[in-house]
């Protein structure tokens, strides 16, 4: 069976890039604030799982391969849209990655958008290039007709851990 069923940061990129793992840092990593973040829509093709090898992380490898993609040619395309207003905050035992929501910029058509993959973009290397953060589903099927379609991210962040 396929398919979406929650939201996960992927364990990888909790052992290697935010903790620092030398031994497993990506190439070019810089931070969640330096480095530039990405956002890309995908179907309800494969079954997202926070416990894959960081090799299986990445935009474009394993599920998030382009053909699991949603894009349209003007508002989403390919490889996603940059995140802007990245920030991360600790405060009383929990830490949060944040951003500002993305407003469509154009009208377009697309279906099917079951979550998305947020992504460093700026790894070029490593363990797997464009290595994903976390995975964010959107609770079943979106679409837009004619429209213009926005992300609004959690008032909680993109995503939010406790320590």
């Amino acid at each position: 069976m396929s398919g979406w069923s929650s939201s996960n940061i992927f364990q990888a990129w909790v052992a290697n890039p935010m903790l620092a793992n030398t031994a497993s840092m990506p190439t070019s990593y810089a931070g969640l604030v330096a480095d530039t973040i990405k956002a890309a829509l995908f179907n309800n093709t494969g079954t997202p799982d926070r416990t894959v090898a960081a090799s299986l992380s990445g935009y474009n490898t394993g599920q998030w391969v382009t053909a699991n993609e949603v894009t349209n040619g003007t508002q989403w395309v390919a490889g996603g849209v940059a995140l802007s207003g990245g920030a991360v905050a600790a405060s009383a035992g929990t830490v949060t990655y944040s951003a500002s929501n993305i407003t469509g910029t154009a009208t377009s058509t697309m279906a099917n958008i079951y979550g998305t993959l947020v992504y460093d973009s700026t790894i070029t290397g490593g363990t797997v290039a464009k290595q994903g953060i976390c995975f964010n589903y959107f609770g079943g099927a979106q679409s837009v007709t004619s429209g213009t379609f926005s992300l609004n991210w959690s008032g909680s962040g993109i995503f939010t851990f406790t320590v």
